[in-house]
């Protein structure tokens, strides 16, 4: 029997306001939850947002008794759908207690909203797509999450199993420590001949021309990633709204490009600095009026980094140039004073190619996040 619940549609800026700050009720005592940084949640959620040129959105609140317990957001994104020749309404930015029936809620109302938009399959945890933060972390808790990936107490599993939601597909981070992570002699003889062989060179990302390498940047992502499950390229505005938001933190030794002879792009790599360990310690979530402080202070000297996206033309996989980058990546932040770890990911589960070269290399497994699917 429901008690005193009541699911609000969030329709305006005030309610926006309650939706970015429901997380900070529900997870804020919890000194191991990293804060999202407000502003990028309202960037995301923002009708303003480049991406809502090709999706639908729409966002509740929970409330019992009058008091906001949870949040649910679902998305229709047409591009997605037609590119994967599919019919799916994606749910995210999903928080609640551990309360089942305020859960049946939000995932009832949010998979109905897709339901009457046409679509056949729900998907989620997403916010909103393959696109954005993504997945429900079921294994790796020890260790808070690195930046732009998510993270969810044990008992939301429990939560979405219940409510009839089913694996869709697993997300894997793989965990690099700096004096353990090393290249053999035989190893580095190999690579060096795979070089020699495919007659190409790396660079590092030009600063000065960033616009310009933006393109070649995701022009290489969007073609590596095309055939893999759950991909639809990123259009060139949201290209360039996520490189306005990512350019001051990038560090340039940590993003590159592997040229083949003609001067043409063909593998990319690109390596974060783990903010989210410096926002621990930004409790609000907000930047003012100090919150800036720790971001600022500790920048420099992070000690954790994520390999965030790596990618290989299709025409120029057959060459081995995987190996290669990782190779250079695990190079250059073995470079760095400051850098002790690293996490890779996410990769898919069945990308068995690619996690058996992770392993090859000294990474170990470190974290799962779920996808979940629920027909409609």
């Amino acid at each position: 029997m429901t008690t005193g619940i009541e699911i609000r549609p969030v329709r305006h800026l005030p309610g926006r306001r309650v939706f970015v700050a429901v997380p900070f009720r529900i997870h804020g005592g919890d000194p191991g939850w990293v804060p999202p940084l407000r502003l990028s949640v309202y960037d995301r959620i923002s009708p303003r947002h480049p991406a809502m040129a090709h999706q639908e959105v729409a966002l509740w609140v929970a409330y019992r008794h009058g008091r906001p317990v949870g949040r649910i957001a679902a998305c229709i994104d047409r591009a997605f759908d037609e590119y994967q020749g599919v019919k799916w309404g994606w749910v995210g930015f999903y928080d609640t207690f551990d309360d089942p029936e305020v859960a049946g809620r939000l995932f009832d109302t949010a998979c109905g909203w897709a339901r009457d938009r046409g679509a056949e399959t729900c998907v989620g945890p997403a916010n909103f797509t393959t696109n954005d933060e993504l997945g429900l972390m079921v294994e790796g808790f020890d260790e808070p999450p690195a930046i732009l990936t998510l993270q969810n107490p044990r008992y939301y599993e429990k939560l979405w199993t219940d409510a009839g939601w089913e694996p869709a597909m697993d997300l894997w981070g793989w965990h690099f420590e700096k004096v353990s992570t090393a290249l053999s002699d035989r190893q580095r003889r190999t690579l060096e001949r795979i070089r020699e062989r495919s007659g190409v060179k790396v660079r590092s990302i030009d600063m000065d021309d960033f616009d310009n390498e933006v393109g070649r940047f995701f022009d290489v992502y969007n073609a590596a990633w095309q055939h893999n499950w759950g991909f639809a390229p990123m259009p060139e505005p949201e290209v360039r709204h996520l490189a306005k938001q990512l350019k001051s933190i990038i560090n340039p030794n940590w993003a590159f490009g592997a040229e083949a002879p003609d001067g043409t792009v063909v593998a990319v790599c690109l390596a974060l600095p783990d903010l989210n360990r410096l926002m621990l310690n930004v409790r609000s979530g907000r930047l003012a009026p100090f919150g800036w402080v720790p971001l600022l202070r500790g920048r420099r000297r992070m000690s954790h980094a994520r390999v965030w996206a790596l990618g290989i033309r299709p025409e120029h996989q057959n060459l081995a140039l995987g190996p290669l980058l990782y190779q250079e990546i695990v190079d250059r932040l073995a470079a760095d004073p400051h850098i002790r770890s690293a996490e890779g990911g996410w990769t898919l589960a069945t990308n068995t190619r690619i996690n058996a070269q992770l392993e090859a290399m000294g990474a170990t497994r470190s974290r799962v996040w779920r996808l979940y699917q629920r027909k409609v």
